[in-house]
């Protein structure tokens, strides 16, 4: 009788990230030929056990990849799936997320709620953190100067203390210019920003908004005010990377290109969830589309509502926001419809019913022309690509049983 693959998998527990790829490998394992796997819980950067190479494997999947360790696999000659974020170019199959598309979506998400003014807080040394910043600035500096970045060491002797680290940071914030939005390498650096502007008075979103990466909901959640962040699909990761392994493992040739997942969205919290509108008619007309564009709110019932006329109003969302009101109620409902998409099984009349659409069909053409594919379309490619249950559409009342004669 064949024996199941044995699988080492050197991935830390600690931390919601690696617990996500976790479970994508067991949603993986779940539908396909079961390995033997080897795994002890850990936390974030402990080493790979000394005895891993010295061990027969038919497979790993390895977190703590450094380039000492993957010279080692590759005289193992066994199949290797590198998941780390710290190192380039160890010539082995990797799988991660795309930081640079992190840092992007941070990015669009200031700029849709406004923002002229941008910063970066991160991590030195760290080639995450790096992408992460990189990503962030190529959207926003497109139409404005180099902006604003903070970094210092996570790691090693240099750290510096966190008291004064909050007030180097602290002093940073307040020669910015407000309001602006800073974006954090991560939620634990989202949680230094917090933190600095507290002590330093700032307050939070009005004059400093702020998004994080990783979106650790308890952790996001006991921050003050609760954190806005970044989710990357790192569940996904964990499926394809099983995947990957699986083929590997069989004898197929590793892919030449890294592979890329994309994040999932911005999670939005109260720390970013503001408006950098000093236009009192633009913001009353954003809160007001935010508000009623998912019950079907048109342009003349925004202008009604800010008592300008439409013209006027066309102009004044052009020169803060570059799009017109129809465009920003289309925004808004287009997420929606996504969203939809993504997390449910609803229909599409149901879908159209929820994001503000009277006929699906209309919906349907309006996100085809902001997206460049169908709601079908683009529901196949979200499922491919997430292992999560979509939520089902609710059941139809039973009717009552009809009582029998006696």
């Amino acid at each position: 009788m064949k024996r199941p693959p044995q699988v080492a998998l050197i991935i830390e527990s600690s931390v919601s990230y690696g617990r996500s790829i976790l479970r994508g490998i067991a949603r993986y394992m779940s539908s396909h030929y079961r390995w033997s796997v080897y795994f002890e819980q850990h936390e974030l950067g402990t080493a790979p056990p000394t005895w891993l190479p010295f061990s027969h494997w038919d497979g790993i999947l390895c977190r703590p990849t450094d380039p000492a360790l993957a010279r080692r696999f590759q005289r193992m000659k066994v199949p290797v799936v590198d998941l780390n974020d710290l190192h380039e170019n160890l010539k082995l199959p990797w799988v991660g997320s795309n930081h640079r598309a992190i840092g992007c979506l941070g990015a669009n998400h200031f700029v849709e709620r406004g923002f002229r003014n941008f910063a970066f807080c991160g991590f030195s040394n760290e080639l995450w953190a790096a992408q992460r910043r990189d990503g962030f600035r190529a959207v926003v500096e497109k139409a404005s100067p180099p902006i604003p970045v903070y970094e210092s060491p996570w790691r090693g002797s240099a750290v510096s203390r966190w008291d004064l680290e909050i007030e180097h940071i602290g002093s940073w914030l307040n020669e910015l210019p407000k309001p602006i939005g800073v974006m954090a390498c991560n939620d634990a650096r989202a949680l230094h920003l917090l933190n600095a502007c507290h002590q330093a008075g700032i307050l939070v979103p009005e004059e400093v908004a702020v998004v994080g990466v990783d979106n650790e909901e308890i952790f996001c959640e006991l921050c003050n005010p609760p954190l806005s962040s970044v989710a990357p699909d790192a569940e996904r990761i964990g499926y394809q990377a099983a995947e990957l392994l699986d083929q590997l493992m069989s004898g197929q040739s590793a892919p030449r290109q890294r592979i890329l997942i994309e994040p999932v969205r911005v999670v939005t919290r109260r720390s970013s969830d503001t408006l950098a509108i000093k236009d009192r008619t633009v913001a009353a007309a954003i809160r007001f589309i935010n508000e009623q564009a998912l019950h079907g709110c048109s342009v003349t019932d925004v202008v009604k509502f800010v008592g300008a006329s439409r013209s006027y109003l066309e102009r004044r969302f052009r020169q803060h926001l570059k799009r017109s009101p129809q465009a920003e109620i289309r925004r808004v409902q287009g997420s929606r419809v996504k969203e939809l998409l993504t997390d449910t099984n609803f229909t599409l009349e149901r879908i159209s019913e929820l994001s503000g659409f009277e006929h699906p069909e209309y919906m349907s053409v309006v996100f085809k022309r902001l997206y460049e594919q169908t709601p079908g379309q683009y529901r196949k490619q979200m499922r491919a690509s997430s292992q999560n249950p979509p939520i089902q559409s609710p059941p139809v009342a039973a009717r009552p049983m009809a009582r029998s004669k006696s």
